[in-house]
């Protein structure tokens, strides 16, 4: 039903969808329904066990959450000593072909924002594209943000002065890809940024079932499970219409309105959450940027 409104890639999210012991059944239930793309994001940890078989089954592609190569500075983000786990993890999905792979580096002031050149070499050296992601505000992490958020301008300009091209993503929030001669560096700026909400398309679907409209909102959810559970396909496609007519931007600036076109919107994503269980990152201490 996706795929005849306009869905042409799906990306699994969680949580932490590895923590699925049938990530390999349900990627290959997906891979086999000829979609232009079909990725997966990961903390990594769990990535080296299952690399192989995903490439197999017809994942495409991975990013892999990594916000530092310091080992003391990974423990304290994410509250375990796992960083080994991680890097072998990468280093399986390159030699597995998922690419391109991305590593996703959010920015957090004075703990992690003195490694992007690192950061930059590890990515090029690994065969990768590292994504700098400005960290997000939420409804319960305020305190957080205050104390950890710091903007990309400065970070973009001396990306640009390096550049050998800068390429603009128009179907990824209008985001900016950096080719330096090292390699290829992204950034992603969701805050009070229209550009971002102007140019998403995507939806996402909920590990209980409910189509989600924006990242950042929860009361506008959609339930698509029961019409599915009850064979009603056309309450299928009902429940996604709705889902697209709630839209909204949500850094909407005055101007910019919401494109409610059922196939233009979805012709992008759909993230779909498949885990109940929470990642190895401590979100209550260091809360993560925006879906990649």
């Amino acid at each position: 039903m996706a795929q005849e409104i306009g869905v042409r890639k799906v990306k699994f999210t969680g949580g932490e969808p590895l923590l699925r012991d049938d990530i390999v059944d349900i990627v290959a239930s997906v891979a086999d329904q000829e979609l232009d793309d079909v990725s997966l994001v990961t903390n990594g940890v769990l990535l080296a066990d299952v690399a192989y078989e995903l490439a197999e089954v017809g994942l495409n592609r991975v990013n892999v959450s990594l916000d530092t190569l310091d080992p003391a500075v990974f423990a304290k983000i994410t509250g375990e000593d796992l960083i080994g786990r991680v890097l072998t993890g990468i280093s399986a999905v390159v030699d597995a072909g998922l690419t391109p792979v991305k590593i996703n580096m959010v920015l957090l002031a004075g703990v992690n924002d003195g490694e992007i050149d690192r950061m930059i070499k590890f990515a090029s050296d690994s065969g990768a594209v590292l994504q700098i992601i400005e960290l997000l505000r939420t409804q319960d992490n305020e305190e957080i943000f205050a104390r950890y958020h710091r903007g990309l301008e400065d970070i973009e300009q001396k990306l640009s002065e390096r550049a050998l091209r800068i390429e603009t993503r128009r179907l990824m929030h209008n985001r900016k890809k950096f080719i330096l001669p090292e390699g290829e560096v992204e950034t992603v700026k969701p805050m009070d940024n229209t550009e971002f909400c102007m140019h998403c398309t995507r939806l996402r679907l909920t590990a209980d079932g409910h189509l989600k409209p924006c990242l950042l909102r929860n009361d506008n959810l959609v339930d698509v499970l029961s019409p599915l559970r009850s064979g009603s396909l056309d309450g299928v496609r009902v429940a996604f219409e709705e889902a697209i007519q709630r839209r909204e931007p949500y850094f909407d600036g005055k101007k910019i309105g919401c494109r409610h076109d059922v196939g233009k919107v979805l012709e992008a994503w759909v993230m779909m959450s498949v885990s109940w269980g929470c990642s190895i990152k401590n979100m209550n201490e260091m809360p993560r940027g925006a879906e990649k």
